[in-house]
């Protein structure tokens, strides 16, 4: 007796074809290519983090004044870099020994340091804010403007307000 085989249809696979798979690659290298460097640049999350720290150390000197029922004097230095902003119990450009806010964090000196390529602008070197919140410079209650600006990129900048009569800060 002989046996009769016969032969099954192939069956259709189910994988990608080798040119397919080159097309996908190259499509994605190309869309790496563009889109890495926007993610690489770190100059706006620089200039926004240093923006969002000025704005809570401002509050926090704010904040501060109100709670020892004093004025607390935010001294920044744009001379130098990278720029600070210290808080400070009186005023004056060098915060005198055992006259300096705490900070809670490190228990020391209340001084905020910008990053090397960010700078700030303020309209006055001095603000004060009294006893009860409100901002004053030069002893007149006016709001103050800090213009946060990357070195590198100046035009990505973000301005800090301080409003003249509720001090508030945004």
């Amino acid at each position: 007796m002989h046996r009769i085989v016969t032969k099954e249809p192939m069956r259709a696979s189910s994988g990608f074809t080798l040119v397919e798979l080159v097309v996908v690659i190259a499509l994605m290298s190309v869309m790496v290519a563009i889109a890495a460097p926007r993610f690489a640049n770190g100059d706006i999350f620089e200039t926004r983090g240093d923006a969002g720290l000025l704005s809570s150390t401002l509050r926090y000197a704010q904040k501060t004044a109100i709670a020892q029922r004093t004025s607390v004097y935010v001294i920044t230095n744009n001379a130098a870099i990278p720029n600070t902003v210290t808080l400070c119990f009186v005023n004056g450009v060098n915060c005198q020994a055992g006259r300096e806010v705490i900070n809670p964090e490190t228990e020391g000196p209340y001084v905020m340091t910008f990053s090397r390529n960010v700078g700030v602008q303020p309209s006055s070197n001095v603000l004060e804010f009294r006893g009860l919140g409100q901002p004053l410079i030069n002893a007149i209650n006016a709001g103050a403007t800090y213009t946060v600006a990357n070195r590198n990129r100046p035009a990505q900048s973000i301005v800090v307000n301080v409003e003249a009569e509720t001090g508030y800060i945004r």
